[in-house]
Order: C-alpha cells, then sequence, then structure tokens
C-alpha cells in the first residue's frame, strides 16, 4: 500500500475561495498591462449667442411711474413779478412744466404791447400799454402758481 506523504484534498481549489480564507489585498490596476479606451477629445461647438429681448414697454415699479422732482410756487411767482418788470412773462409758467402756457403768455403780451406801440400815435396806447402790463402783472403769477400746483398734485 502505498501512502502519499500528503493527502491529497480535491477541494483545495474551491477551499482557496471560501469565504473563510483571508481574502487578498486589494491593488490598483496596472494601467500599462490594460488597454483601456481612451475618452475622445472634447468637441468644441460654437453655441448660438442667447437671445436678446428687447423691452417693448419700459419698466415701472408696480406702485406706479417714478415720482418727479417737485417746483417750489415761490420760485414760479418770483419769476414771474421780476421778469414781469422787463416783460418777460410766462417764464414761471415754464418753469412748472406749462410750456404752451408760457410761450402763450409770451407771444400775447408781446403782440399786444406792439399794438399799443402803435395805438400810442393816436394817444390810445397811452392808457392801454400800461394796463395791458398791470393786467399782465397779476395774471402771470397767478397762473403761474397753479401751474406749479397742478405739477406737483400729480
Amino acid at each position: 500500500m502505498n501512502y502519499d506523504p500528503e493527502p491529497h484534498d480535491p477541494y483545495a481549489e474551491t477551499a482557496r475561495l471560501s469565504p473563510t480564507t483571508p481574502a487578498a489585498p486589494w491593488r490598483e490596476p496596472d494601467p500599462t498591462k490594460f488597454d483601456l479606451p481612451q475618452a475622445p477629445p472634447p468637441v468644441f461647438q460654437p453655441q448660438a449667442p442667447p437671445p436678446v429681448f428687447q423691452q417693448v414697454q419700459p419698466y415701472h415699479p408696480p406702485y406706479g411711474p417714478p415720482p418727479r422732482p417737485l417746483k417750489s410756487t415761490g420760485a414760479a411767482v418770483m419769476l414771474e413779478l421780476f421778469l414781469g418788470l422787463f416783460g418777460l412773462f410766462g417764464v414761471g409758467a415754464l418753469y412748472a412744466g406749462r410750456t404752451g402756457l408760457g410761450l402763450t403768455l409770451m407771444i400775447s403780451y408781446w403782440l399786444l404791447f406792439w399794438i399799443n406801440v402803435a395805438l400810442v400815435f393816436v394817444l390810445v396806447g397811452f392808457v392801454t400799454g400800461p394796463l395791458t402790463w398791470l393786467v399782465y402783472m397779476i395774471m402771470a403769477p397767478v397762473l403761474a402758481a397753479r401751474a406749479v400746483d397742478q405739477h406737483n398734485a400729480y
């Protein structure tokens, strides 16, 4: 009878994979031994610029249009009185933003002024000239004050 000096275990190969045997320490794979697929280089593709949106109406906050700066009633009246001494009426209304009123006062006064100059030759202009100036000296500051009040009320 022959005895092997070492007994042969037919399950020796599977015993190595059993959970009772300690696992081999994990090692990084060697990149030189494997032919790993390389990612293709990124291809630059120009993108279309983002769309430009044009605002049709100007943006106003939800509480209304932006406030306008307030005008001074005293400044409008003083402009009318001081410049009215020299025959320039309507400047206070222009200051208040009422361009139509200011230009109407200026043009109408100068038109009446030249009519009064023509009436001086008939001696009526000596009466109507100062009366026209006096009416404008009273009317222009009152209209300028109202124009400023309307501007500030909006």
